[in-house]
C-alpha cells in the first residue's frame, strides 16, 4: 500500500512537473530578453519560424488585413498611393525583424523601449528594479490563455506591460526534454471590448 501511495505521488508530482514546464520556459525566455542572455534565447527560439510569424502579424498590423479579392465581389483595387505606403510598410517591417528579432536584436530592443519609457515619457521606474517575485506576479497576472493543443505543443497568451489592447501569442514545441519558442504573433484588441478599470475610490 505505501508502494502504491509512492508511486501515486511520484505521477502527481511529474503530472504538474510536466504541466509548469512551458511557463517555467516563457518565464525563463521573457528573463533572458530583460538580462540580455543571447546564448539562452539563441538556444530557446526557433528562430526562422518565429522571425516569419512575426512579420507577418507585424505586417497585418501595420497595414491592416489584405482582403481577398474574389469575382463579382466588387472590392476595388487600392490605388497607387496606398500601395506605395503598404510597400514602404512592408520594407519597414522586414528590417525591424531581421535587425532586431535575432539573439542581440531583442534585448537590445527591450532596452530601448526601457530607456524610452523613463527617460522620455516619464513612465514608471525598470521592471529590473523590481524584485523577482514581483516581476513572477506581474508575468502571471498578464496571462490571458494558455492552452496544451497537444501533449507537445502549448500556446500562451499574454498582454502587453504597457499597453492591454497589444497581444502576444506563443506558440512553444517540447523538442526532447524541452521547450522551444517556434511562434510569436502580435494581436491588437479592440479597446471598446476591454473591461472597464475597476474605480480606484
Amino acid at each position: 500500500m505505501k508502494k502504491l501511495l509512492l508511486a501515486a505521488l511520484a505521477l502527481v508530482l511529474l503530472a504538474a512537473a510536466y504541466i509548469a514546464s512551458p511557463f517555467l520556459a516563457a518565464w525563463s525566455i521573457r528573463e533572458a530578453i530583460r538580462t540580455g542572455n543571447s546564448e539562452y534565447l539563441a538556444a530557446k527560439l526557433e528562430w526562422p519560424t518565429v522571425r516569419a510569424t512575426l512579420r507577418a502579424s507585424l505586417t497585418e498590423y501595420a497595414i491592416g488585413q489584405t482582403p481577398v479579392a474574389t469575382a463579382g465581389s466588387g472590392a476595388a483595387k487600392p490605388g497607387i498611393w496606398q500601395r506605395i505606403k503598404n510597400g514602404f510598410s512592408r520594407r519597414a517591417v522586414d528590417n525591424i525583424v531581421e535587425s532586431y528579432v535575432t539573439p542581440e536584436g531583442l534585448p537590445q530592443l527591450f532596452g530601448m523601449r526601457q530607456y524610452y519609457r523613463e527617460n522620455v515619457s516619464g513612465a514608471a521606474a525598470a521592471d529590473a528594479a523590481r524584485p523577482w517575485h514581483e516581476r513572477v506576479a506581474s508575468f502571471w497576472s498578464r496571462i490571458k490563455r494558455a492552452e496544451f493543443h497537444s501533449p507537445t505543443e502549448f500556446e500562451i497568451e499574454m498582454a502587453d506591460r504597457n499597453d492591454p489592447t497589444r497581444h502576444y501569442i506563443g506558440l512553444l514545441k517540447l523538442r526532447c526534454v524541452e521547450w522551444k519558442l517556434t511562434e510569436l504573433r502580435l494581436r491588437t484588441l479592440d479597446e471598446a471590448a476591454l473591461p472597464l478599470a475597476a474605480d480606484p475610490a
